[in-house]
């Protein structure tokens, strides 16, 4: 027997690509949560993720690690097929009361990818800032195993900036990854 929500939603159209269907099965798998809310936790409209689920448009690299950070996606698994849909155990549904990501968080760890791009006079590349900020947030939530202490994230905040900071200027002095010479 079809649920009230099911018998009222308009049917969903075959995607066009496989990596829409992939896009519909992380959904799905999730519980099959409102598309509205599966899209604004993405960052995107509802009609946005519904082009990519029916394969009528690709989504850019910040959603996908989007996929990635917020539902432990393995990125390869839905660009080719390859692998496991997820990275370590399954998440939480968005439906089961899951804590949500702190967006505030989030926001500062990327302030911190652009300051630290912009005094190494650097213009981080496309999805760039997405990912550096997705991996400091990894990298706090191994050192803070509290990440409701305020007091000590924002005491790892700045270590965690000077590691960033590092390996870009390691980076920049690596033959052939600098800007090219006259």
């Amino acid at each position: 027997m079809l649920s009230l929500r099911e018998r009222l939603s308009k049917p969903e159209n075959e995607p066009k690509t496989a990596l829409g269907a992939r896009l519909r099965d992380v959904r799905r798998r999730l519980g099959d949560p409102d598309r509205h809310q599966f899209a604004e936790r993405l960052g995107i409209s509802k009609n946005t993720l519904a082009y990519y689920e029916r394969g009528e448009r690709t989504p850019d690299a910040d959603v996908l690690a989007s996929y990635r950070l917020l539902f432990r996606i393995d990125v390869n698994w839905l660009t080719t097929g390859e692998g496991e849909m997820f990275q370590g155990q399954l998440p939480e549904t968005l439906e089961s009361g899951a804590e949500p990501l702190d967006e505030a968080l989030m926001e500062k760890l990327a302030h911190v990818v652009w300051s630290v791009y912009g005094e190494a006079k650097q213009k981080p590349p496309i999805g760039r800032v997405t990912r550096e900020a997705t991996s400091l947030f990894n990298r706090l939530r191994e050192e803070v195993a509290d990440l409701s202490d305020i007091d000590l994230v924002e005491a790892t905040i700045p270590r965690l900036r000077l590691l960033l900071k590092r390996r870009l200027d390691d980076a920049a002095r690596e033959p052939g990854t600098g800007k090219r010479s006259a």
